[in-house]
């Protein structure tokens, strides 16, 4: 497996290319219309972009899908089946608050639950940043995708609306049961491991 980040969209967020040997593609979340730089990297390295996986529906990452629709009109979309409105309520994505226009998506997204498979990735329900938020794990490659649920070194905030913080250390408590050798690719922050949020947060009586 291959992974390349990108900074997308006006708060950096974390944007997460993945591949193969077959050159077939995942991106992990899309928070801003600056894609010409993932454009230019698939190209280059002849991908095929097949699916974007959504870790949750904030602006911040998924700002972008609409455009990547315009780029390639038959990837599938993906995110958590609670989090679906996100992509048409501007109060529930942020949108208007961050960006200052209602955002809508305008094709249509896969829902997907605890469980669910992917590809090779196996859907985690990890609920408390957002009422749906949801996190990706490759089993064969010991690697979490995690949104914006755990950070190196800190967590995803939980006052924003569907936000809860007893579910979010919750969901924390559940990702410290993967395998301590995991690594972690957050929303915002540079890659961690399993064994090092764990510390964190037990040091910290959060879990």
């Amino acid at each position: 497996m291959e992974i390349k980040m990108f900074y997308l969209g006006q708060m950096m967020s974390c944007a997460y290319l993945v591949w193969g040997e077959d050159k077939k593609a995942v991106l992990f979340d899309c928070g801003g219309e600056n894609l010409e730089g993932v454009i230019a990297f698939i190209e280059t390295h002849s991908l095929n972009l097949e699916k974007v996986i959504l870790t949750h529906g904030h602006y911040d990452h998924i700002a972008g899908i609409n455009k990547i629709l315009e780029y390639k009109s038959d990837i599938e979309i993906y995110i958590g089946e609670e989090e679906k409105d996100f992509l048409i309520n501007a109060d529930l994505s942020l949108s208007t608050m961050l960006n200052g226009t209602a955002f809508k998506f305008k094709g249509e997204a896969v829902t997907v639950k605890e469980g669910d498979m992917i590809g090779e990735f196996k859907v985690i329900d990890t609920p408390g940043h957002t009422r749906g938020s949801k996190c990706f794990y490759h089993e064969g490659e010991k690697v979490i995708f995690s949104g914006d649920t755990m950070f190196r070194g800190s967590y995803g905030r939980f006052d924003l609306p569907t936000g809860n913080s007893k579910v979010l250390f919750e969901s924390l408590k559940k990702l410290c049961e993967y395998p301590e050798e995991t690594k972690v690719y957050s929303g915002h922050t540079e890659v961690t491991t399993i064994a090092a949020e764990k510390r964190f947060l037990t040091a910290n009586g959060l879990i």
